[in-house]
């Protein structure tokens, strides 16, 4: 046998299922897989809209060619053009001739849609369709909203930050950000849905209308968006099953990280979601996008090793420290030096796929004993209690928990009695008699390695790189790999060092010049303060060592001057003599 038939019959194929997965929704409430943080403006739009998640739409049936089975497979490029020039060719004038199409796609590709895997060329199939309007949410790619891991849903739910219930629901007076409402409700549909309006039930996914007379002032744009989403007729249908469809409430246990993130969006969009291009406000958005989900999955954790520890997740939550390159690459020194630190805090974080199977085993056998089904704690919107009871269950100080601990250890002798009838598992099962440890963890680690890298350790390190998306114009990290020496062996090694893009300062900056409190007023920002809030807010350090870590003074002024002379460049800074209180930062853009 093998091992999962091994697992499922000691554990039952049912509850074989449930551990044997990558998330664990309480604690982080989304998928780690890969995800593109480029295509989750869309389907945050549609959630804002309807108060649903997105279910299948009309893209794939209005510019998808026919194959010889005659069904619609996904549209290229030049699909959508010609589809474009078919379907609606009395909005595209001058467009007939032979260069026409090809014209038309340049255009896509430049302002509206992307290509898988980034490519260029009109062959290719897309993937993508920037958010430059609200009516971009029509477009349902990718095909499958669940592609996005459950992220736009987590952003939504920040967003809109309802205190109590298992799913989102309208509450236009309570928050600047609800779902199902109008687009003057909304202060993310208000940014991108210009010159729109609601006729008829706001329930009729129909009801959107695009008003042409009033919408002389659109850019390409937009106005190619728009008419995207007219070819294919109206919104997407809600994903179907009233469970599935719902927006769930749930926040992270790393609150800090997570207000931290909601703060920087909801500021971002309400300050500047007019004033700026949108073709410059959509990098620096998804840039803090990035960034703010790089602090959450780093805060997670160390949220859960501190969990692991006590048995209680951390009151007073610190993100995981990192040291930035601001030489972005170019003095090798730096980028050595970030890329230590950065191994370090993957070191770190190469261990929560286990504590994530530590806080599933203990979920589930918590919640069937039938003497605490009765009194459990609510686990959504905030997990805190929830994972605070497991924690007491762990650390047994907990009534019950020697109960729950004889049955993890019955597991436990189970898995090795079955593992030892074969060659592989030796070890595994050598572990899962080692009583010096606890049960849970001990069933917790066996299973991580019985599931195997790809399916528990490499998803977490592909979803950090979707946040981080490195050696990307907008993104947070510079990957290279490189071949190194172990055991006698080469092997090749992907280094990361993090970078601020700039993109990324242009967001930092600007979001850091205006104040939390409703209204946004500006605020005055310091050169040494905002290396403050790069410090405490995403643990991104510049000009001083992180902990536990050796760098030369030296090095670190280096890096001071880097960063200086890139806001310099930028237009961000300004000083009038060498004085740290005397360099200023300033917005580029001009707000109402």
């Amino acid at each position: 046998m093998n091992a999962k038939t091994i697992v499922e019959n000691v554990l039952t194929p049912a509850r074989a299922r449930a551990l044997w997965s990558a998330n664990y929704l309480p604690a982080l409430p989304f998928t780690p897989q890969h995800f593109e943080v480029g295509s989750l403006l869309p389907a945050m739009l549609y959630m804002a809209r309807w108060g649903q998640r997105r279910g299948r739409g009309h893209f794939v049936e209005a510019f998808g060619r026919q194959d010889s089975q005659g069904s619609r497979q996904s549209p290229r490029l030049v699909d959508v053009a010609n589809g474009l020039l078919t379907r609606a060719g009395g909005d595209f004038d001058g467009f007939a001739d032979n260069c026409g199409p090809a014209m038309l796609a340049d255009l896509l590709l430049s302002y509206c849609l992307e290509n898988k895997q980034h490519d260029l060329g009109h062959e290719e199939v897309v993937q993508r369709i920037f958010p430059t309007h609200y009516l971009a949410s029509w477009i349902d790619l990718p095909e499958k909203v669940a592609d996005l891991r459950g992220v736009p849903e987590l952003l939504t739910t920040l967003l809109a930050w309802q205190d109590r219930g298992e799913a989102l629901v309208p509450e236009a007076s309570r928050s600047r950000f609800p779902v199902g409402v109008g687009f003057a409700e909304n202060h993310l549909l208000k940014q991108f849905a210009r010159h729109m309006s609601v006729h008829g039930s706001a329930a009729n996914l129909g009801s959107d209308h695009f008003q042409e007379g009033t919408a002389d002032d659109l850019g390409v744009d937009e106005l190619l968006a728009v008419r995207l989403a007219q070819t294919c007729g109206h919104a997407p249908d809600r994903l179907r099953g009233r469970e599935q469809s719902q927006i769930a409430n749930r926040w992270p246990i790393a609150k800090a990280a997570a207000k931290c993130l909601r703060g920087d969006l909801a500021t971002f969009i309400e300050v500047y979601g007019m004033a700026l291009p949108r073709q410059a406000f959509l990098p620096m958005l998804e840039a803090g996008i990035g960034l703010g989900m790089v602090n959450l999955l780093l805060s997670t954790a160390v949220c859960l090793s501190e969990w692991e520890r006590t048995g209680g997740i951390p009151k007073e939550q610190t993100p995981m420290p990192l040291l930035v390159d601001c030489s972005h690459g170019l003095d090798s020194k730096l980028r050595n030096a970030s890329e230590a630190a950065m191994s370090e805090c993957q070191a770190r974080y190469e261990r929560l796929p286990v504590l994530m199977m530590l806080a599933r085993l203990l979920d589930d056998r918590v919640s069937h004993h039938s003497r605490l089904k009765n009194e459990l704690p609510r686990r959504q919107p905030d997990p805190t209690a929830w994972l605070n009871l497991l924690g007491d269950i762990y650390h047994e100080r907990h009534e019950r928990a020697e109960s729950i601990r004889e049955r993890l250890d019955e597991d436990c002798i189970g898995l090795a009695n079955n593992l030892e009838q074969t060659d592989e598992a030796l070890e595994v099962a050598r572990a899962l008699r080692n009583d010096q440890n606890h049960p849970a963890l001990r069933l917790a680690e066996a299973l991580v390695e019985l599931h195997g890298h790809h399916q528990q350790g490499g998803q977490f390190v592909r979803v950090l790189d979707s946040s981080l998306m490195p050696n990307r114009p907008n993104g947070i990290a510079f990957k290279r790999r490189v071949s190194r020496s172990e055991a006698g062996t080469r092997k090749a090694v992907d280094l990361r060092s993090i970078v601020l893009s700039n993109a990324l300062l242009d967001f930092l900056v600007h979001r850091h010049l205006r104040k939390d409190a409703e209204g946004k007023s500006a605020r005055p920002l310091t050169l040494p303060r905002f290396l403050d809030i790069l410090r405490d807010h995403y643990g991104l350090h510049v000009d001083r060592e992180p902990p536990g870590m050796s760098v030369p003074q030296d090095l670190l002024r280096a890096n001071k001057q880097c960063l200086e002379r890139r806001l310099r460049d930028l237009g961000l800074l300004v000083g009038v003599n060498d004085a740290e209180s005397m360099k200023r930062l300033r917005a580029r853009f001009d707000v109402a």
